[in-house]
């Protein structure tokens, strides 16, 4: 292969490189370490999320995780459709539930006055306990790229091995 063959066959894996990590992504995966060391994970694309912890393992869905941005310090209020898992209190663990009796408590996730996230549920069935809250320690972003720009890089890659494949073809031929 030439210098300037070489070069420019550096020149489109760079260009396809930098389009793909210059990209948006299409969707993002939050996460934050909570005080106690909690996981607390918002998918934005799926409006899913999980709590994951010693005492606690749900996961919740919500059409208005869609609009989440994140943030070190988030300031949000999402109405829960579904959380499904459970929470231990003194070694027993307990279901969320909506009910009790004949009072109704929405499955909420919101972000309280002093910044701690609040998981808004009454647990067990009857009610053994109220809301989880915990503070914010850590916070993580984890970028999903969108999946037309992974197809466009699979693409440049495929057009530069079939490129040098034809050379060495080419080159077959010229020599027989």
């Amino acid at each position: 292969m030439t210098m300037t063959k070489l070069y420019k066959t550096a020149a489109i894996a760079l260009a396809a490189g930098t389009m793909a990590a210059a990209a948006p992504a299409s969707a993002a995966i939050f996460e934050y370490e909570m005080n106690d060391g909690d996981i607390l994970t918002i998918d934005t694309e799926a409006q899913t999320g999980s709590w994951v912890g010693d005492d606690i393992n749900v996961s919740f869905n919500s059409a208005e995780f869609a609009s989440f941005e994140g943030g070190a310090s988030p300031s949000f209020s999402f109405t829960l459709t579904d959380m499904t898992g459970f929470r231990t209190i003194n070694g027993v663990d307990y279901d969320p539930t909506t009910q009790n009796g004949t009072s109704f408590h929405p499955w909420m996730m919101k972000t309280t006055s002093t910044g701690a996230i609040n998981l808004w549920s009454w647990w067990g069935d009857p009610v053994i306990a109220g809301d989880y809250v915990r503070g914010i320690a850590d916070y993580r972003v984890v970028d999903v790229p969108a999946p037309g720009i992974v197809g466009l890089l699979a693409l440049a890659l495929a057009a530069l091995g079939f490129g040098r494949r034809r050379r060495k073809i080419k080159g077959a031929v010229a020599a027989a």
